[in-house]
C-alpha cells in the first residue's frame, strides 16, 4: 500500500519530495484531432451507469472502477489496440534516485501499454481511481508516476485520475508534472476515449 501513503501530502509537498515543479493550466493535447466516432452504445451505457450509481448506497471507487472506468479502458484499449491491465502490481526494487519517505509499490489502479498482451515498457498512461475529490489522488498517481519512469526506464508517462465521471490528465517529464488546463465528462465520452488514443500516438511518433 506504499503507493497510497502519498495521498496524505499537499501539492507543495509533493513537489519538495519528488524534486518536480508542477505546472497548473497546461495544454497537454494542443495537436488532438477528433476520431469524428462517438461511440454511441458505450455512451448510452455509462451515462446509465453512472444515473444508477449516484442512487445507490454502494456507490465506491471499486464500484466506478468496475463499470465507469474499466468500460471506457477497454473501448479505447479496443479502438487503439492497448494493453490495459487493472490492478497490476508494481514494486521498485531499486533505490529510487532521490531519498523518499515511503517505498514504491503497491498496485495500480489502471494502467495503459502499447503491448496488448504484457505490461512492458512503453506505460503510456497510469490510472488512479478517486471518487468526488480528485485532488486526493494527486499525490499516489505521482508517486506511481514516477515509479513508472524508473521501473520501464522511460521519459515521459501520462496520469489519469477520475472518478469515473470526470477525467484528469496529467504528463511526467523532465521533473515537471504538467496538468490538463481541462476535465473531460462522460457525458462527451468521445473526448476521453480519444485522448487516450492520442497519447498512444505520441509513443509511436
Amino acid at each position: 500500500m506504499a503507493f497510497s501513503d502519498y495521498r496524505k501530502y499537499t501539492a507543495s509537498e509533493l513537489k519538495k519530495i519528488f524534486r518536480v515543479t508542477i505546472k497548473n493550466n497546461e495544454d497537454l493535447f494542443s495537436s488532438f484531432i477528433p476520431s469524428g466516432n462517438d461511440y454511441a452504445e458505450l455512451q448510452t451505457s455509462v451515462i446509465k451507469m453512472s444515473s444508477r450509481l449516484r442512487l445507490s448506497k454502494f456507490d465506491n471507487e471499486a464500484t466506478r472502477g468496475n463499470l465507469l472506468v474499466a468500460r471506457i479502458l477497454w473501448t479505447a484499449s479496443e479502438v487503439y489496440n492497448l494493453g490495459v491491465f487493472f490492478e497490476p502490481l508494481v514494486n521498485f526494487q531499486e533505490q529510487p534516485p532521490i531519498i523518499l519517505p515511503h517505498q514504491l509499490n503497491g498496485a495500480y489502479d489502471g494502467a495503459l501499454s502499447l503491448d496488448e498482451i504484457d505490461l512492458v515498457s512503453p506505460i503510456i498512461s497510469i490510472v488512479e481511481v478517486k471518487r468526488s475529490n480528485l485532488a486526493e489522488g494527486l499525490g499516489q498517481c505521482l508517486a506511481e508516476m514516477y515509479a513508472t519512469l524508473h521501473i520501464f526506464q522511460q521519459e515521459k508517462v501520462y496520469g489519469i485520475i477520475t472518478d469515473g465521471e470526470v477525467w484528469e490528465f496529467l504528463l511526467l517529464q523532465d521533473a515537471v508534472l504538467s496538468v490538463d488546463a481541462r476535465n473531460y465528462y462522460i457525458k462527451s465520452v468521445a473526448d476521453i476515449v480519444d485522448r487516450i488514443g492520442y497519447i498512444a500516438m505520441l509513443f509511436t511518433t
